[in-house]
């Protein structure tokens, strides 16, 4: 079959997809697929790739100073508002499409099939996603070695054993995902319970602990990035709206899972929808109280490292280690989480000869792990982490990455909507779903725009310059392959 042939993609009834295996293989047949993965995640385990993915409460350590920077501790509501709209839009409207299409690949497989005639944009919203996700792996582990230096009493770094550090990480968390499914899924679920613990134990002691409290008043406190001198009132606020886009995205990590996982039709949505409702919630409880436990905020808003001055003041330093300790372990599993993401993406857009090297991509080893796939993308993190300097325009660029798409995705997901030629899916907005589709088209415009305003030249240039590679790489896909998915048979 061809772009101008596509496989059909059978009409919804309104009825719920069964449970066992035999379906769970039998949905994935139809699309012109057999079942290579192990399936061995439940709705936890689901509902963890996701909460691990995002990492709200480990990530608000060090990328609060975003908000900071832009709009004071009042950071606080576009925060919330922010997040409303990257959970309640977005991210539902990719859920309801992962429910539609449980396949490894997520936004790639999605657009590859609601778009036939335009592989080049399915390819790339793939592409895009391998660099938000490896980008990420990159940054985070860079993030995570002051930390663990700080323990062994190393002091400061230089930049080269900042990388080695880094790099060792991503190769321990690589060894972790090449072990199997079954590894993976343990660390995804100690991730789980460290992330929801250090959000607990945070918000218990910022409860319970003795402290000055900042007034009510410090949640509207802008700290001079607003008024004279700074930027007018709501631009700040727009640009604080970005923080989100750091902390809670990578919207189709379930869905990127899907074909480990059972009865993925309902689970790996409702695993989605619960983790990011979960993330948004406990995250807006996380920074309220930490922004009402600020003690001064000049020396905040002067801190490269403000949760930690905060905390220090507020419960100890004791506590705070230990805090750290714990973060480290939930992004310990969020990295593993976002490998396995990417290397996904890889893997699927290889199963579809839509990679060059695509039979060596697409190998599996005895684990039916994507062995080869995830060499590169270790591969790819490693290279990243050796311009660590630049690892903020980086982050940018990975949320970028993920908004432009998510972005892709939902347009193409309301054109869908609108005409009803979504298949069989369980997991329904139904009358809602125009709705939500237009709101997470709006915010995905006005995401981009404030990304790439923030930092036009090295941010816009910068994913532009990715974009470029990625077609790059495309053409070196052998042209009787290219924009050609032969889904059914191409195993055999």
């Amino acid at each position: 079959m061809t772009v101008d042939n596509p496989p059909p993609v059978p009409t919804g009834t309104g009825k719920p997809l069964t449970h066992t295996v035999a379906d769970d293989e039998h949905h994935l047949h139809k699309y012109g697929y057999k079942q290579e993965l192990h399936r061995a995640l439940g709705l936890f385990s689901s509902f963890g790739v996701q909460f691990t993915s995002i990492s709200v409460g480990s990530v608000v350590f060090t990328t609060i100073v975003v908000g900071f920077g832009f709009f004071g501790p009042a950071s606080f509501w576009p925060f919330v508002i922010g997040g409303a709209l990257q959970v309640f839009g977005v991210g539902l409207a990719v859920a309801q499409l992962v429910s539609a299409f449980p396949l490894s690949g997520g936004v790639y497989q999605i657009v590859s099939r609601l778009a036939p005639r335009q592989q080049w944009l399915a390819w790339q919203g793939g592409w895009w996603l391998i660099i938000a996700h490896t980008v990420a792996v990159a940054a985070l582990s860079v993030s995570m070695v002051p930390f663990i230096a700080g323990w062994f009493g190393l002091g400061e770094l230089s930049g080269t054993q900042i990388t080695l550090f880094a790099i060792g990480i991503i190769v321990l968390v690589t060894v972790v995902n090449i072990a199997g499914v079954k590894a993976a899924a343990l660390l995804n679920n100690i991730g789980v319970v460290a992330e929801a613990a250090i959000i607990v134990m945070v918000i218990v002691a910022l409860v319970v602990a003795k402290y000055d409290r900042a007034p009510a008043s410090v949640l509207f406190d802008t700290a001079g990035t607003v008024g004279p001198g700074g930027n007018a009132p709501w631009i700040g606020f727009l640009f604080a709206m970005i923080l989100p886009a750091y902390t809670i995205s990578s919207f189709d990590a379930t869905g990127n899972a899907a074909e480990e996982t059972k009865n993925a039709a309902r689970t790996a949505a409702w695993g989605t929808v619960l983790a990011n409702t979960a993330a948004l919630i406990g995250g807006t409880i996380f920074f309220y109280l930490l922004v009402r436990a600020i003690p001064d905020v000049d020396a905040v808003m002067q801190s490269a490292i403000p949760v930690k001055l905060i905390l220090d003041s507020a419960v100890g330093s004791t506590l705070t280690t230990i805090f750290e300790a714990v973060a480290i372990v939930a992004l310990m599993a969020c990295i593993a989480m976002l490998q396995l993401t990417a290397v996904r993406v890889v893997w699927s857009q290889a199963r579809d000869r839509q990679m060059p090297a695509a039979h060596w991509l697409h190998k599996l080893n005895g684990n039916r792990i994507p062995m080869n796939a995830t060499f590169v993308v270790t591969l790819i993190s490693i290279v990243v982490c050796c311009w660590s300097s630049l690892l903020s325009v980086l982050s940018a660029m990975t949320a970028l990455a993920w908004a432009l798409a998510y972005g892709v995705v939902v347009v193409v997901g309301f054109v869908a909507v609108l005409r009803r030629r979504l298949p069989e899916h369980p997991f329904n907005l139904k009358a809602a779903s125009p709705f939500v589709f237009a709101v997470a088209i709006v915010w995905s415009i006005v995401l981009c725009a404030l990304l790439i305003w923030s930092d036009w030249l090295r941010v816009g240039v910068g994913m532009l310059v990715a974009i470029a590679i990625g077609f790059g790489i495309y053409a070196l896909i052998p042209s009787a392959h290219r924009g050609k998915l032969e889904r059914e048979g191409i195993h055999d």
